[in-house]
């Protein structure tokens, strides 16, 4: 008995020092809910639009079939391109919400570590050099990009002299990511064939999505949402402090290690087919957090479909910056995030 009074008052004084694994099971609900509808106006809204208009009452006969050209337009553009959207936004937003838990970090997301840009900058110049390259082996060169970049950030902010503060980390991850996109830029320059697309799969979008590109990201997505909502229990306790979690029996390095394999997964699969969409891994388990608590077994599942609904709205408000002219969605998601991530930058400066 004299143990637990003795440890009771440690325990609660980490929680005060830590993040508090917390859950508002009602707001869970009406979150769970909300995003539920959002999430059905948007692709019927997403499905509707275009240089041809669908009307509501042709789409569910659409999706089943592809006997009329309306039909094969659903079929064949507009479905791939909203479920595109749905799995990078899905992917990027459980990277990002697994990348804080496993860096301490609330400014850790995988635009801001460089991870995106050195997927990107790998995929460039395996397509500069050979130019037919696709599907797997872009994937897998992404996953070396985005590793070496990640590490790299780590390094540079000085990881192995204790934890890191979060400005300094953004700090080293902006300046990677500055470089690795400016060795993108010259990559394309010298390229004499660079094309649109791969000047809008720069920016980030789902432009010019077909099932293809959904079947080269669709097992690299499951596989490491599966590896996250296992993780759930052993990042609450991360949470706690590394010191609580290793009392409780939790390997700290083993989780840190997996976790951050399931970054680069989900971050390298999703660039490698969309391109590096901004900020979706730094504001949506920012946004979740806030609604419904700290605890992942609740905020990695609601980031992952917070993060594709968030992906397909973007590229619905793309359609209508410049019609006929489409925008990538990643220049929309920039001008929401960036702010967000000024606001995010300031506080941890003042709280430090």
């Amino acid at each position: 008995m004299s143990l637990s009074l003795e440890t009771a008052p440690t325990a609660e004084d980490a929680a005060h020092r830590r993040p508090r694994i917390t859950t508002n099971k009602q707001r869970v609900t009406w979150v769970t809910l909300a995003l539920l509808v959002v999430l059905v106006v948007g692709l019927v809204w997403a499905l509707s639009i275009g240089s041809q208009h669908i009307s509501l009452s042709r789409l569910p006969g659409a999706i089943l079939k592809a006997d009329e050209p309306d039909e094969l337009i659903i079929q064949s553009i507009r479905l791939p391109r909203v479920v595109l959207a749905l799995c990078v936004g899905a992917a990027l937003a459980v990277a990002g919400a697994l990348m804080q838990a496993v860096a301490a970090n609330p400014l850790a997301a995988p635009e801001i570590m460089g991870v995106n840009a050195g997927a990107v900058l790998m995929v460039v110049l395996a397509v500069t050099v050979v130019p037919s390259l696709s599907g797997a082996p872009t994937i897998l060169l992404a996953f070396g990009g985005a590793a070496a970049a990640g590490v790299s950030v780590m390094l540079l902010a000085g990881s192995g002299r204790g934890r890191v503060s979060p400005v300094r980390l953004a700090l080293a991850g902006v300046t990677a990511s500055s470089l690795l996109i400016s060795l993108t830029q010259v990559l394309i320059i010298f390229d004499e064939n660079s094309t649109d697309s791969v000047l809008f799969w720069l920016v980030g979008g789902v432009n010019y999505a077909g099932w293809h590109d959904i079947r080269n990201l669709l097992p690299w997505l499951v596989l490491g949402l599966i590896g996250a909502f296992a993780m759930a229990r052993p990042l609450n306790l991360l949470a706690l402090g590394d010191d609580m979690a290793r009392g409780l029996g939790q390997n700290v390095e083993r989780t840190r290690l997996f976790g951050s394999a399931l970054v680069v997964v989900l971050c390298g699969a999703a660039v490698s087919v969309a391109g590096p969409v901004a900020f979706i891994g730094l504001i949506v388990p920012h946004i979740f957090r806030r609604l419904v608590g700290s605890s992942y077994t609740v905020l990695l599942p609601l980031c992952a479909v917070g993060g594709g609904v968030l992906v397909l709205y973007a590229d619905i408000v793309s359609r209508y910056v410049k019609p006929p002219f489409e925008v990538p969605a990643g220049v929309v998601t920039a001008l929401i995030g960036a702010p967000i991530f000024v606001y995010l930058a300031r506080r941890q400066k003042v709280t430090s």
